[in-house]
């Protein structure tokens, strides 16, 4: 089935229907998102929590002064 085909067979639902498939497609990462979940890390610190980071937050933030 190709593309033309099934949007042919959209149109043929009923309005809820066509709701439900419009809905399911806005929830679809585009090209550029799966690209970007695919890419490699950059190189840099990780933290295992918002209070790991935060603190980190604060330290450089003291540095700075």
């Amino acid at each position: 089935m190709n593309a033309a085909e099934i949007i042919e067979e959209i149109q043929r639902l009923p309005g809820n229907e066509q709701g439900k498939v419009v809905e399911f497609v806005r929830h679809l990462p585009n090209a550029e998102t799966i690209a970007a979940i695919h890419e490699p890390l950059e190189e840099g610190r990780s933290f295992k929590s918002a209070e790991e980071l935060f603190a980190a937050i604060d330290e450089e933030e003291e540095e700075e002064c």
